[in-house]
């Protein structure tokens, strides 16, 4: 039998109590058991691992803020595009331009089914066209609560501004030819898609980052029942009305004649035959505060980047808005800069308590 090596041969000492053990121990990290952190309360998704949409994790990130898939191939993308066309011709075909934000959602629902992102669409887009229809509502209630407009003030200031003239008068003096004309119908039909871009937009940047989606709605969100406070506590007469109670010369409604004309049916969707209308909603201008703020929106998202030639081209859209709503008489050129006014203090008001929320842009 072989011998027990000399130091397991020695006796065991006793230990020392003036011995303490070394402070400054180190704790293990998260980062050393290679475990994300969560941050802010929001869950982490393990890399690999679906979320509750399905959507591939992508090594770990949340996805709560992300895109509501990763990877459209370029074959889905066309026929989510093509599934688009198809359901916005047939509302087209069956209501017309007068697509308001309910009968658009199941436009919209359609490219969503083909990229196998209903449910989240429903998700996302049925509160926020709620929202959208209750602001409609709250116009509506404005001009129950406060039914008579004021006809002069904004009037005044409209004619302040153009040394005595009033653009309305102006351009229809110029344009106007007794009966409908095709840049009639192109101008009529341009206050009409005002329902329709908004949406659209937003479908766009929530195909991008759900985040910017929730951003882009907040902002329009405040924007609407800013413009329904202002609604019930300044109504204001458009021109049309300025003229009808002779304070003005004579205006057409273009809009309205080829309304008249159009064979399709005039009902205002599912939700939007319940709500109180407001024809005395001028001030501020949402024709002009929606088509400025989408301006301003896409500006701020690619000025800094090689897309910025698309802010020139958005700009486009709130001039043909504004000079449309000014030739059909649904505003004053001061209803609108005062409707600028709004889109920018939303855009910069929801952005700046955006970033002291942290949430991510």
């Amino acid at each position: 039998m072989q011998d027990r090596p000399k130091d397991q041969q020695q006796p065991l000492r006793t230990v020392d109590p003036s011995l303490v053990v070394e402070p400054g121990a180190s704790i293990p990290e998260a980062g050393d058991l290679a475990v994300p952190a969560l941050v802010g309360g929001e869950r982490s998704v393990q890399e690999g691992k679906p979320d509750t949409d399905g959507e591939d994790a992508g090594g770990g990130k949340p996805q709560r803020w992300g895109p509501p898939r990763e990877h459209i191939d370029r074959a889905t993308a066309l026929l989510a595009v093509v599934a688009f066309l198809i359901a916005l011709g047939a509302q087209i075909l069956t209501f017309g331009l007068s697509l308001t934000p309910d009968r658009y959602l199941l436009v919209l629902l359609a490219p969503a089914l083909v990229i196998g992102r209903g449910r989240r669409f429903m998700l996302d887009f049925v509160p926020f066209v709620l929202l959208i229809v209750w602001y409609e509502e709250c116009r509506g209630l404005a001009h129950i609560v406060h039914p008579s407009p004021y006809y002069t003030p904004h009037l005044d200031a409209e004619k302040f501004l153009f040394f005595g003239h009033v653009p309305s008068v102006v351009l229809q003096n110029w344009l106007w030819t007794g009966h409908l004309m095709w840049y009639d119908q192109a101008l009529s039909a341009a206050t009409r898609i005002h329902f329709i871009v908004p949406p659209t937009l937003a479908f766009a940047l929530w195909l991008k980052r759900r985040a910017l989606f929730y951003r882009f709605a907040a902002t329009l969100l405040t924007l609407s029942y800013a413009g329904a406070l202002t609604f019930a506590l300044y109504p204001a007469a458009p021109p049309w009305a300025a003229a009808e109670k002779g304070l003005i010369p004579f205006l057409a409604n273009p809009a309205g004649a080829q309304a008249a004309a159009s064979p399709l049916p005039t009902d205002s969707g599912p939700l939007y035959h319940l709500v109180d209308g407001n024809a005395y909603a001028a001030i501020p201008s949402l024709h002009g505060g929606y088509s400025f703020l989408i301006f301003l929106f896409i500006a701020t998202l690619v000025w800094n980047t090689r897309w910025r030639w698309t802010a020139y081209v958005a700009f486009l859209y709130p001039v043909i808005q504004c000079f449309a709503a000014v030739y059909t008489a649904n505003h004053y050129v001061v209803d609108l800069l005062i409707g600028f006014v709004y889109a920018t203090a939303a855009l910069y008001g929801v952005l700046w308590f955006w970033r002291r929320q942290g949430w991510p842009e």
